[in-house]
């Protein structure tokens, strides 16, 4: 048998695809390559980021959500797509991971107190973008990303030199960490939106805020540290003295303030009782006096009274004409 002669590439080529003219290939190819240009101007905006369209160059005023879209192909439409929904973080005087290996150094924070003091302050700054046409046209469109996190660092640190300049170290120490961080962050949005960067600050965390004292003083720093915790302790022991003695005492006052009302109530009514009384029988009185003289009046209430009291004590008789001074027996008028 006789082999086949081995044709080359372009041999192969010819024959495969010599059965196609060249004329219907030069009359499809710009009509396919047309399709394949308009085409090109389908763009997908995937979930969490909105997209934005520049006709050469100039924003066409829309901002594109979530989906597939349409825009004029290259050069007439360019289209920048931004992640609205990712939180950034920038730290502050705290360790950062890098490609999830190592770790970055701490940029130490030190800021100066309004009293001349040193303190360390630790921080993380999460943000997001808000206006994705603030962010894509304030910011340089050449290294945006580092470009936000500079700003973010830069206006942070502004921030908290500006909050803490203004403060004594006790204050600077003592004030609450939401507080603080909630100073913080309004002051850095007013900024920020003040610049039209399209950021939000989403939170803020402070991780520490301590004295960062030189190395000469570090010791009596630590003496002043100890000592203010020593009094905030003693300020805390006292309160709980506070709020376990004055409840009591207050209990007590009422249980008095009580009995001396119910007291108060009792003798009030036993007088009004007797003054009651007390008219009534003058009422009488004065009604007798009006029908019999005042001498039997008085000999009557006299004899009513005496009826009255000495039926209730023990009585002896004495006969006064006695001699001896006996005792009268008068225990048979008794039912003895």
């Amino acid at each position: 048998m006789e082999e086949k002669k081995r044709l080359s590439p372009f041999e192969d080529i010819k024959v495969a695809f010599g059965h196609i003219r060249l004329k219907t290939v030069l009359i499809i190819a710009p009509f396919a390559g047309l399709l394949l240009y308009l085409l090109s101007g389908i763009y997908v905006v995937n979930p969490g980021e909105e997209a934005v369209i520049r006709r050469f160059g100039k924003w066409t005023g829309e901002r594109i959500k979530e989906g597939i879209h349409y825009r004029l192909p290259w050069p007439v439409d360019r289209v920048a797509k931004v992640n609205v929904a990712e939180i950034k973080s920038h730290s502050i005087g705290v360790p950062f991971e890098v490609h999830d290996l190592s770790l970055c150094p701490a940029d130490v924070e030190e800021t100066l107190t309004g009293d001349e003091n040193i303190i360390d302050v630790k921080l993380m700054v999460h943000y997001r973008v808000k206006d994705p046409v603030q962010y894509l046209f304030t910011l340089r469109p050449e290294d945006i990303h580092r470009s936000t996190h500079r700003l973010v660092k830069d206006v942070s640190r502004a921030v908290i030199a500006d909050l803490i300049g203004q403060m004594s170290m006790d204050e600077a120490l003592t004030t609450a960490k939401g507080v603080f961080t909630e100073m913080i962050k309004v002051k850095v949005q007013k900024i920020l939106d003040s610049y039209e960067s399209g950021l939000q600050i989403v939170n803020i965390n402070l991780d520490d805020a301590s004295p960062y004292p030189p190395e000469e003083v570090a010791e009596a720093f630590i003496d002043v540290q100890d000592a203010r915790e020593e009094k905030e302790e003693k300020i805390h022991r006292a309160e709980a003295y506070y709020n376990t003695v004055v409840p009591d005492a207050q209990g007590q006052a009422s249980r008095l303030m009580a009995s001396a009302r119910g007291y108060r109530a009792r003798v009030t009514n036993e007088a009004r009782g007797d003054v009651a009384k007390f008219e009534a029988m003058l009422g009488e009185y004065e009604k007798d006096i009006g029908v019999y003289s005042k001498a039997v009046t008085d000999f009557r209430l006299h004899t009513e009274t005496m009826e009255k009291v000495l039926a209730r004590v023990k009585k002896y008789i004495v006969d006064t004409n006695s001699e001896n001074g006996e005792l009268v027996n008068l225990r048979f008028f008794s039912n003895y």
